[in-house]
């Protein structure tokens, strides 16, 4: 299996792959969406809520705040040396004391460890009227996507990569012009490297085969990832590759005894590049 980066920032990640199939992508995007641990809040005390959503509410609301979270800095309680009693290693505190008139936001949130925090300050919570005020204490602890969505890290989705067949004949582009949306055709040619974008090739598809037709690669993957805020994008696919390695290595000892790190080398491409 090959990987090439086609587009990267902190918040999106899109990769190629090749030499691959269905199978094998599909196992990155589960390991993406259901096996990357960060943080999010679990446990949340109420001292006071005089807002109009009831307790139950706002911990949930509190739960689904994304929490910016450092690759290996906490422990998941299971696997924490407190036998998941809960300590520094493996949780963080957080508190909010409020009082309104005001719209309570995720920045409003103190935590224990400046690292920890919202990711996205201007989440609403709830809203506070005149004399109302809302005072909790909230535990935050690692998880993973498996045991609740709250605890995943990005979105991941793929599709086999595109194969255009242009025929760039003036007559009959000049014909169905029209019906191809205007960036998909350049200096009165079809933009290939326009039609990349999946929007863009989508829109294009069916309206006259004798002129663009689209067919799919079968080992060929376009990856996209899209953070929820918690590590960048590269940082998600980085540690879903990581622990997916350990997984190998840890079914390669239990048939043989052997090791190896098949994905550490597209690990690193990626935290690097």
């Amino acid at each position: 299996m090959e990987m090439k980066i086609i587009d990267k920032t902190d918040e999106k990640l899109v990769l190629e792959f090749s030499n691959a199939d269905a199978a094998e992508v599909n196992t990155f995007r589960r390991m993406v969406v259901s096996g990357v641990p960060v943080m999010a809040i679990e446990e949340v005390e109420f001292i006071k809520n005089d807002s109009a959503l009831v307790d139950e509410i706002v911990a949930n609301r509190l739960g689904l705040i994304p929490l910016t979270t450092p690759t290996n800095t906490y422990n998941k309680r299971e696997d924490c040396k407190c036998d998941g009693k809960g300590c520094p290693l493996c949780q963080v505190e957080f508190s909010l004391d409020v009082k309104g008139p005001c719209v309570v936001y995720a920045s409003q949130l103190i935590s224990q460890d400046e690292k920890i925090k919202s990711a996205f300050d201007d989440m609403p919570i709830t809203r506070l009227l005149d004399g109302q005020e809302l005072t909790i204490n909230a535990i935050a602890v690692m998880g993973e996507g498996r045991e609740h969505m709250k605890y995943a890290p990005a979105i991941a989705f793929y599709h086999h990569k595109p194969k255009f067949i242009i025929n760039n004949d003036e007559a009959k582009l000049s014909k169905f012009k029209n019906q191809y949306p205007e960036a998909a055709i350049k200096d009165g040619k079809f933009d290939e490297e326009a039609l990349l974008n999946d929007k863009l090739y989508n829109a294009c598809e069916g309206v006259c085969d004798d002129l663009l037709k689209i067919e799919y690669e079968e080992d060929k993957f376009i990856f996209y990832l899209e953070s929820f805020g918690q590590m960048t994008a590269s940082e998600v696919m980085s540690t879903a590759l990581n622990k997916f390695n350990d997984k190998l290595d840890d079914f390669e000892k239990s048939m043989k005894g052997g090791k190896g790190k098949p994905l550490a080398d597209i690990a690193k491409k990626l935290m690097n590049k």
